[in-house]
Formats: C-alpha cells, structure tokens, sequence
C-alpha cells in the first residue's frame, strides 16, 4: 500500500489534467477519448471539461455512484493514506476528491503524478 507513479498523459506533460487522468485510469478508457467525452459534454452544458458538475455528470453516465466523505466516530476526515489502510478495499477502484485535485486508488495504492496520500478526502466514487 502506498503511493505509485503514474501518468497516462499522451506526452507524459504534467499539466491540470487530473480530472482526465483520474477517469481514464479507473475506467481503462483512454487519456483522449475521456478528454474528447468531457469535452463534448461540456460544450453540451457549457462548462469547462474539469468542472466538477461535468465531471460528475458523466461518472454518473459511466455507472460511477458518489460516496459521502468518510469522517470517523469523532466527525474527523480521513487522509488518502487513512482511507487506503483503513477502508479500501483490495478488489475496488475508487476515484477520489481531494482540495483541487481528483486521483485514484486501486488495489489500496494511490496512483497519480504526485504523492497526495496526507489530503484529506472530500467524496469518492465507485462503479456499483
């Protein structure tokens, strides 16, 4: 369990393309048909393709349901590194919300440009 490099970035940029990244890891899509999808469902709804009401909207036509944040007992929120070693489970990709950023945990490893396992987690989503 840990944090893994990961950057399906066609040219390996290390750009704002978290939203794509993120969604193209956990679904096994493609870096470039997950851009072109948001992309038409945002001038669809005339938002930016990394704006979460698009992105959101379509994890939900992907199958992707939106979990509330995990907090503990005592109303505390658990950091990525919490969630992986706590919560997790081995057989489940989750796509996570972070401050700025969304990344992706499989197999209780995060995987993602950076090491962001001490943010805390907002929501997450699983395919049900």
């Amino acid at each position: 369990m840990g944090y893994i490099f990961f950057n399906n970035n066609p040219k390996k940029r290390r750009t704002g393309d978290c939203v794509i990244r993120a969604i193209s890891f956990a679904t096994g899509k493609e870096w470039q048909d997950v851009y072109s999808e948001l992309s038409a469902l945002g001038i669809e709804r005339a938002l930016i393709i990394n704006d979460h009401k698009n992105w959101e909207e379509y994890l939900k036509y992907l199958g992707y349901e939106k979990q509330a944040m995990p907090k503990r007992e005592d109303n505390t929120r658990y950091t990525i590194k919490e969630f992986c070693n706590e919560l997790a489970k081995e057989d489940q990709v989750y796509i996570v919300k972070v401050a700025r950023h969304l990344t992706v945990i499989k197999d209780k490893n995060v995987y993602d440009t950076w090491n962001c396992e001490h943010k805390s987690i907002y929501n997450y989503w699983i395919v049900k």
